[in-house]
């Protein structure tokens, strides 16, 4: 069984649909090059059964790798379900302060999205993108 033929049978048991395509998909990860920089992210394969990001529930200091060796990690655009994305960074000012946030391109994101109409939802600071739901 190939991998993309893994994808769809197991999108098909969990009952999912999509909600992207490779088009909004590359539409996506060619504006991020506009951006002042690449926002952070984690992404959820299809495949994978669980994902850990209880560390993505702040504000982290690294940012995103949206090219396409970033994004083929997981696999192909077919295969991401989601896509978890905090337009913002922090920047740590020593042990006895806490971290700041160093830039913030939410508001520059969110107009990326709403411009190739790509579906997301934001809750408590984090904006996702469904693959499939």
């Amino acid at each position: 069984m190939t991998r993309k033929e893994r994808v769809l049978e197991i999108v098909s048991r969990k009952g999912l649909y999509s909600c992207m395509n490779n088009t909004k998909w590359k539409e996506l990860q060619n504006a991020i090059d506009d951006l002042p920089f690449p926002p952070p992210f984690v992404l959820k394969d299809v495949c994978e059964e669980e994902v850990n990001i209880s560390a993505f529930d702040e504000d982290v200091w690294w940012w995103g790798d949206w090219s396409d060796e970033g994004l083929y990690d997981w696999g192909d655009y077919f295969a991401i379900e989601w896509i978890k994305v905090r337009p913002r960074y922090t920047k740590h000012q020593g042990r006895l302060l806490p971290d700041i946030i160093a830039e913030d391109i939410t508001d520059e994101f969110l107009a990326i999205l709403v411009k190739y109409s790509i579906p997301y939802e934001v809750d408590g600071g984090v904006i996702t993108i469904y693959g499939y739901r």
